[in-house]
């Protein structure tokens, strides 16, 4: 007996045809998830966008807030009368001179611990001191004994003629001054002599150099360096901080040039594309105030974010 193939399928099974995908199902396919991407897209790469632009311009903030917190933090820490502002060759320019430390000095005996009477233990104005003199408590910032061949003692200044720490910086001792000259005038800080040592003591180390002026509130300071900041502006435009350069009774103007070059720099920020420093010195009744105004972009992108930062100066010398 001859048997068909049929017959030799089991009972109930049937017979299946087996197919691919064609290629306009392919084709359909693909042309429905681009429609599908396409639609989540524009809803997906403007939150992106927005994310990066956020991104950028903080970063931007950063870079530019940084600076102005370091110039501001210097200009808190200048002596009184000591900021002045220039602009030249398109670059706008602060400069200060900076305290590391500041007290009041004894003018009078005083009845705190042992015996101030003497009037060695005070300060002379407009005479010349050559036994020194004491602070009324401590210098906080300094450790001592505190010989210095570098820094200086200034009292009184305000930043006028016959009263100008930065002309008097580079005189001799042949007249008062409101600031030592390291060429002429050294100073030891120690702790006083008596028991116990409840003060600071500051020798000098000549005898014919004199104070010119008292300060109302018996305040005297130690200057250590000028600080200038120079921003530079433009698409590749800098603000530069330079330090412990020479004093100059003329503002410098040139990063280049002595005394600028002479003394440290660090670059703060960049690109800055404009600046503008200014400066109003206030009056006995107002203080001082000191406008910072600086614009950052991003190089790339093109976009620019501006900042404006104002800092309250005290200048009660």
């Amino acid at each position: 007996m001859h048997l068909t193939p049929f017959a030799l399928r089991p009972m109930g099974q049937r017979a299946h045809r087996i197919r691919g995908v064609t290629l306009v199902e392919l084709v359909v396919v693909i042309t429905i998830t681009g429609i599908i991407a396409a639609v989540l897209g524009s809803f997906i790469v403007r939150p992106i966008q927005g994310y990066q632009a956020q991104v950028r311009r903080a970063e931007l903030v950063d870079a530019a807030e940084m600076a102005l917190r370091r110039t501001a933090r210097d200009i808190r820490l200048a002596l009184p009368n000591s900021v002045r502002v220039t602009t030249a060759g398109g670059r706008s320019m602060i400069e200060m001179l900076n305290t590391m430390d500041g007290a009041r000095y004894r003018e009078g005996p005083g009845d705190i611990g042992h015996n101030h009477a003497p009037t060695q233990y005070r300060l002379r104005i407009n005479a010349t001191d050559s036994d020194g003199f004491n602070i009324v408590g401590f210098f906080r910032n300094i450790t001592v004994p505190f010989p210095s061949t570098t820094r200086r003692l200034a009292i009184y200044n305000q930043g006028v003629t016959s009263a100008d720490a930065y002309t008097d910086a580079g005189l001799d001792l042949s007249a008062g001054r409101v600031i030592t000259n390291p060429a002429y005038t050294t100073f030891t800080i120690d702790n006083d002599d008596g028991a116990p040592a409840d003060e600071h003591r500051v020798a000098l180390n000549t005898g014919s150099f004199r104070f010119r002026w008292a300060s109302p509130d018996q305040r005297v300071f130690i200057v250590d360096t000028p600080i200038t900041y120079v921003c530079n502006p433009g698409s590749a435009g800098t603000i530069t901080r330079y330090w412990d350069y020479a004093i100059s009774a003329t503002q410098p103007t040139d990063p280049a040039a002595a005394p600028l070059s002479g003394g440290n720099n660090a670059l703060l920020t960049t690109p800055v594309t404009a600046c503008t420093f200014s400066y109003s010195p206030g009056t006995n009744q107002r203080a001082g105030l000191v406008t910072l105004d600086v614009t950052v972009a991003d190089t790339a992108s093109g976009e620019q974010v501006r900042l404006l930062h104002q800092v309250h100066v005290d200048n009660s010398p």
